[in-house]
């Protein structure tokens, strides 16, 4: 099995209290791995070191065919991994002005900018809000354009805190949809949730996160039959 991405020695301390602490991380390439842990236990800090957003205290990174530490991973992940926070922040402007801002910060001109938003819209069943205003959307609505604008900059790896919550069955449904599209489409998925029903029918692999520590879950069965990494600290 090909790996994307591997992280290992991973530590986080916060205000003197551990976090994380994972020996050995692989992220599996063109798989959906979803994680699930209490309220707490440490998913949306990985998620944030992963994309680039926090420091962690130590980390050494394989990617790419390059052993990094941290700072010189932080270009390429930040490049190549998109998180999307549970409460996707949106614009104050229509859904595709949304869709189509990272395009422009990227460079794009507003022609070849349009017709890949055009593209996206369809792909997402969006195109009949096209120019609704995105902050007069519904949750689910919300979340299926902040993961069209994700997948409009083609992501390697995708990290998704709760991409469910908070949503009736139907949005449910639309939104566990366009994951399994995107997993489809070969973009590497890793799914924060405490709503795995919702989910785990696109899952290859189940992780559990507790007190730092990451715990592999045999999918089908639902039970520990690997730890990954062991934990020198007491919380």
């Amino acid at each position: 099995m090909s790996h994307l991405i591997d992280y290992k020695n991973l530590v986080v301390t916060l205000s003197g209290k551990l976090i994380l602490n994972i020996d050995s991380l692989s992220i599996p390439n063109h798989q959906c791995t979803l994680i699930t842990g209490k309220n707490g236990s440490g998913k949306t800090t990985l998620f944030k070191v992963m994309s680039g957003l926090l420091k962690p205290d130590s980390a050494s990174i394989h990617y790419q065919g390059l052993d990094m530490n941290w700072k010189q991973a932080k270009p390429y992940i930040q490049k190549d991994i998109i998180y999307l926070h549970q409460q996707p922040y949106l614009f104050d402007a229509s859904v595709t002005y949304n869709i189509a801002y990272g395009l422009y910060r990227a460079g794009e001109s507003k022609t070849a900018a349009h017709n890949k938003v055009m593209q996206a819209l369809d792909w997402a069943n969006l195109s009949h809000l096209a120019h609704r205003n995105a902050k007069q959307l519904s949750g689910g609505e919300k979340q299926r354009v902040a993961l069209t604008r994700a997948r409009i900059l083609s992501p390697r790896l995708l990290l998704l805190d709760e991409p469910t919550a908070s949503m009736d069955t139907d949005a449910k449904q639309q939104t566990s949809l366009l994951l399994q599209r995107l997993k489809e489409e070969g973009i590497t998925i890793m799914i924060s949730s405490h709503e795995t029903h919702t989910v785990e029918h696109i899952a290859d692999r189940h992780l559990h996160i507790d007190q730092g520590r990451i715990t592999s879950l045999d999918h089908s069965h639902s039970e520990k039959v690997t730890v990954l990494n062991t934990s020198k600290y007491n919380n």
